[in-house]
């Protein structure tokens, strides 16, 4: 069962890893971003390339040269908010006590993710991450990976909100190709106003998913 101090606990463990960590786990929360954006690719009939993760923690999905537009906002929009999302999700399968289901969910979407990758990099980031989600789910108690289960959710969550830094950054040098500028270019709307939209999207998600996480233990 979950409790007060075990949400909080797990809480602050993912934000170390999330934050101070960051350079160390950055990889594991573009692996969301770009798994977005390949899910909402693939669901409005886009035919979607390769995945790539850079050494700085960016990451870039292939997509056509052409694409429709409705298509290219849709899988646009759902890089920054994809951690999130599955944050969420997570969330939900907790609140409905399905802790072991957070983590082979998120395995299988790993695996999925593997065979799309471009780059050993990205290769190396979904290995590692699936074979310790698969360890967890197989190994350790059903206390454990409910533990686990807590700070994977809040890892993602407060890792959704930290990966708007970078968009922060790419939007105020100038960046052509950065999420914020596409939807700029799509939309006629300032790069700054997507860049807001995403950050609120993402921090929504972390205050009403923590919260519920919070309300759960007590």
């Amino acid at each position: 069962m979950a409790d007060v101090g075990m949400a909080w606990t797990t809480g602050v463990v993912a934000f170390v890893a999330a934050v101070p960590l960051g350079r160390f786990t950055l990889h594991a929360v573009t692996c969301a971003h770009e798994g977005g954006h390949l899910l909402l690719g693939l669901l409005t009939g886009v035919k979607v390339g390769r995945i790539k993760l850079s050494r700085g923690g960016g990451g870039e999905t292939g997509f056509p040269d052409s694409v429709p537009w409705l298509a290219d906002v849709l899988s646009t929009m759902a890089g920054y908010l994809g951690p999130s999302a599955v944050g969420l999700g997570g969330v939900y399968l907790l609140a409905h006590d399905r802790a072991e289901w957070v983590l082979w969910i998120s395995l299988v979407l790993f695996v999925l993710l593997l065979f799309r990758m471009g780059n050993p990099l990205g290769f190396v980031t979904a290995i590692a991450t699936g074979v310790l989600l698969w360890y967890v789910a197989t190994h350790w108690s059903d206390q454990a990976q409910l533990t686990f289960g807590y700070a994977w959710v809040w890892f993602l969550l407060i890792g959704g909100v930290r990966a708007i830094t970078g968009l922060f950054w790419a939007t105020h040098g100038g960046s052509k190709t950065s999420d914020a500028a596409v939807m700029q270019r799509l939309t006629l709307l300032p790069d700054v106003f997507w860049l807001g939209v995403f950050w609120l999207a993402a921090l929504a998600a972390l205050v009403f998913g923590g919260a519920k996480m919070l309300q759960l233990g007590a």
